[in-house]
Formats: structure tokens, sequence, C-alpha cells
């Protein structure tokens, strides 16, 4: 009878990263949610869907952002023998597309949330002084 304990392959590394990357993403949606208890039942599955695409946007642009810290934000490239230079780096690219959906997607969030009642402003003297003075 084998062991299956001894037979198990260790887990590869690429499915640690998954697992890892899953858990923090579910981790920031949870966070989220908290934050944005306050919507209205009627746009709850809206919000939680947003949610869930906000989370995964933060979770991947930590992990461009520490990428692009290393590598910079410029590659140099080569097109044929005498075309060269420096250009944008992908991670850079895609950092800045995931950022304005994730902005956007934020805008969407925050418009679930209940208006709150403005208080009306306190009364300082300034209008009745400027009201003297020109009247």
């Amino acid at each position: 009878m084998e062991n299956n304990e001894k037979n198990m392959a260790p887990e590869p590394e690429e499915m640690k990263d998954y697992k890892e990357k899953e858990a923090a993403i579910k981790k920031e949606e949870r966070r989220l949610k908290r934050l944005f208890a306050k919507i209205d039942d009627s746009k709850k599955k809206l919000a939680f869907s947003t949610i869930a695409d906000v989370a995964f946007l933060t979770v991947i642009m930590q992990e461009l952002r520490e990428k692009i810290l290393k590598e910079g934000t410029t590659c140099e490239y080569k097109n044929g023998e005498n075309q060269y230079g420096t250009k944008q780096s992908p991670d850079a690219q895609l950092y800045l597309q995931m950022s304005q959906k994730q902005t956007a997607a934020m805008k969407i969030l925050m418009d679930c949330l209940p208006k709150t009642e403005r208080p009306e402003p306190k009364d300082d003297g300034f209008d009745g002084f400027v009201e003297e003075r020109d009247g």
C-alpha cells in the first residue's frame, strides 16, 4: 500500500502564486465590501461585481507596481538592424490602463453609496461684511 503523503510532489510555483493572488483578491474584496456596506440593496448586485473587479485590479496593480519599481517604466526595443530605442514598458502601459479602469469602477461604487444630507454652512460673517462694504 502506497503512502500518499510520500508520493505527493510539491506544489508547482505557479499554483502557489495563483493561490496567493486569489487569497489576496478575496481579502481585498472583503475589505471593500465592508467599506461599501451601506449600499442600497437594489444596487448591491452591480456594486458587488464591481467590487470584485476593483479587488482584482488592486492586487494585480500592486504586483505591477513592484515590478515597475524594480525594472523601471521604460524598456529598450529593436525593430530590425537600425531601428532601436526606448519605449514605455508593457508593465507601465498595463498599469496605466488598469489604473484608469479602477478609477472608473471606484466612481461607480461611490455613486452607489447613499446620498448624505449636507449640513447648512455656518455663517462666518464674511457675506455680511462684503454686503456692508459694497452697500
